[in-house]
């Protein structure tokens, strides 16, 4: 059962950085465990260092300054309200919507960090803001601060968040659904197929042109190896060449040291016997 002290405390290590983590939540068990209460060092020894996607997340969650997660929160609950109702052309434009929505999300969290966003981390917040938008109980997750991993999403049903978060999140009542409700879904199915199948085939058209990029940066890549390569071989071939043009011009040289030294010498033999006579 959560405390105000346990709150508070979860709240302060939620808001640390990773790497200080894992010494900030010692330090509270143990002073904890001094005070005499077992039970809350115990609980707040179990809880879980963030990975670098969800401390960003957190981190994002306590800016005040930044209206993210507010608009997460409003897009959220109108894009679920048109799946409800099976509002093809809503599910669409705010659809599109969702996805300035998390480009605008991912820059605020850059902007929130010294570092540079990997693939793998701007992937996983991709997937959490995503998961948060679509599903109420992946919303409670991202706004309550406390994620410990990112949420995947598969885009359809249920998000599982119970290993994404420290705490356990509140029980949230689910909807009932009556028999014609039921009748209205299934005659606007055929309008959220086709906002979904559209949204699917962008996402896959925007995949298929990042991966032509990517193949054409990777052959101008090779190019650009082979002709390094190819110059390398022909400065090597030159540098031997060079170096066995100037041995020979070195024992050239010594040999002509050696020609004019005798003839000196000669020359001063000479001059000695023509002096004698």
């Amino acid at each position: 059962m959560a405390t105000p002290r346990f709150d508070e405390i979860v709240d302060r290590l939620y808001a640390e950085p990773p790497a200080n983590f894992v010494a900030t939540r010692d330090a509270a068990a143990k002073q904890a465990r001094e005070s005499g209460d077992k039970d809350l060092a115990s609980r707040l020894k179990a809880l879980r260092r963030p990975t670098a996607a969800a401390a960003l997340v957190n981190l994002l969650v306590r800016s005040a300054a930044d209206p993210g997660i507010p608009q997460l929160l409003d897009l959220g609950a109108r894009l679920r309200d048109a799946q409800s109702s099976l509002d093809g052309p809503a599910m669409k434009s705010l659809g599109a919507e969702r996805n300035r929505l998390v480009a605008g999300l991912l820059d605020s969290v850059a902007e929130l960090t010294d570092e540079d966003l990997t693939g793998g981390v701007r992937d996983q917040l991709i997937s959490t803001f995503t998961a948060a938008i679509a599903d109420p109980e992946a919303e409670t997750a991202v706004s309550s601060g406390r994620l410990v991993n990112a949420i995947s999403y598969s885009g359809f049903g249920e998000v599982d968040v119970s290993d994404a978060v420290a705490t356990p999140l509140p029980d949230r009542p689910r909807p009932q659904v009556t028999p014609a409700q039921t009748a209205d879904a299934a005659s606007g199915a055929a309008e959220v197929i086709e906002a979904v199948d559209e949204g699917a085939a962008e996402r896959a058209a925007a995949a298929n042109r990042m991966l032509e990029r990517a193949q054409r940066a990777l052959q101008e890549a090779k190019d650009a190896e082979a002709s390094a390569l190819a110059a390398l071989d022909l400065a090597e071939r030159t540098l031997t060449a060079a170096r066995h043009t100037h041995d020979s011009a070195g024992r050239r040289a010594k040999q002509a040291t050696t020609t004019r030294e005798a003839a000196e010498q000669a020359v001063a033999d000479a001059q000695a016997v023509l002096g004698t006579t």
